[in-house]
């Protein structure tokens, strides 16, 4: 069923934001927001990069927006008594302990605390293509940072994850996240796009001046972050193919409205539209503090609870200080706001360069704004 643009009174500032980058022949988006499990914002806009009008059945690649998808499969499989988030990730999987890091807690490997954010040797496409195999080889990998120690697992936390869901379930994430979160909430969002959501998918695209935060020029690069950010193979990622596979550490393609209507479910304690996926109890001990410091190769500051980020960290997740979600590579951002009973995402074709990119940030800025606003005048 298709859906109208709304904008609810009182929201009219954030569509003038969202406007002035994505309007007429500019660089298409979607952006969402919800407040008390109601809908106040759901915006799209620009083109693809084929020129045609972004529509409100446009997806797009959401890139480490993914981990939050995999985070609340993982959450369920917690609820369910099949994951103990306390205990060592090799009493469920024990080829992890390869190189002594076996002892790990489930939980800590969810906060990027494993001691393995890559792989060090060359990935083809047909490898990365893999889930399966690419979790025996992230746990072949010997430790290459301090085991305990916060270092971004830019992919391998996907791998980590969903090797963990397909030990103690037996789906795959993508058809875990598929049967138990997609349909039940009736989300548009994929881990393995299925052949008939590959034409709605917006080609991905790179501002001239694009690259990974960690990897900017101006400072001295830790060459050890090349095996963490230099695993997808350019053939693959530029590939049409490149949504079929399940790759769930950054290849998930999604709508902000699907996010937004995620991150409502997760706010709002588990329950949206009378369909329960989570306890709110599960849900405060995932966005709780589980790793906080500087990233062991890029210097970088991070703050994770399982799975999620959680402020106040360098990602822009907005102003609350109890905000959690994620962003993904290029400026998508994704996540919610508990003590205002808000969620939001932000979904775009053109990936720009962090240091650069007001885009989410001035979204999230006047949606806050606008909430609050809502918040003084009952």
């Amino acid at each position: 069923m298709s859906r109208e643009l709304l904008v609810s009174p009182g929201f009219e500032s954030v569509a003038k934001v969202f406007s002035k980058y994505h309007k007429d022949e500019l660089a298409g988006a979607s952006f969402a927001a919800t407040v008390n499990g109601t809908q106040v914002v759901d915006l799209w806009g620009g083109v693809k990069s084929d020129g045609a009008p972004w529509s409100d059945d446009t997806v797009c690649v959401i890139a480490s927006g993914t981990k939050g998808i995999c985070t609340v499969a993982v959450l369920m499989c917690v609820e369910r008594g099949l994951l103990n988030l306390e205990a060592p990730i090799e009493s469920i999987w024990p080829e992890f302990a390869a190189g002594g890091k076996g002892q790990v807690l489930i939980g800590d490997a969810l906060a990027h605390m494993a001691g393995v954010p890559g792989i060090e040797r060359k990935i083809t496409a047909q490898e990365i293509s893999d889930p399966i195999l690419m979790a025996q080889l992230v746990a072949q990998q010997h430790p290459f940072v301090p085991v305990g120690s916060p270092t971004y697992h830019a992919l391998t936390f996907g791998w980590i994850a969903s090797e963990l869901v397909r030990r103690v379930d037996g789906r795959s994430i993508g058809k875990f996240v598929r049967e138990e979160i997609a349909q039940p909430l009736q989300l548009d969002l994929h881990i393995g796009a299925a052949d008939d959501v590959l034409p709605r998918i917006a080609k991905t695209t790179r501002a001239k001046n694009y690259n990974y935060t960690a990897l900017l020029p101006g400072s001295a690069i830790d060459p050890r972050l090349l095996h963490v950010y230099g695993m997808t193979p350019v053939e693959l990622s530029e590939s049409a193919d490149f949504a079929k596979i399940e790759l769930p550490g950054g290849g998930g393609v999604a709508s902000a409205y699907a996010m937004s209507r995620l991150y409502a479910m997760l706010v709002s304690g588990g329950e949206l539209d009378g369909v329960r996926l989570l306890q709110p109890e599960t849900i405060e001990i995932a966005r709780r503090e589980r790793s906080v410091g500087n990233d062991a190769l890029s210097g970088r500051q991070l703050r994770f609870g399982i799975g999620f980020e959680i402020n106040p960290n360098p990602s822009r997740l907005g102003m609350a200080p109890d905000a959690f979600g994620h962003t993904g590579a290029g400026g998508s951002t994704h996540g919610a706001w508990p003590s205002m009973n808000t969620s939001f995402s932000y979904a775009m074709r053109e990936f720009q360069t962090e240091n650069s990119d007001s885009r989410a940030f001035e979204l999230l800025d006047v949606l806050d704004e606008c909430v609050m606003r809502q918040l003084k005048k009952k």
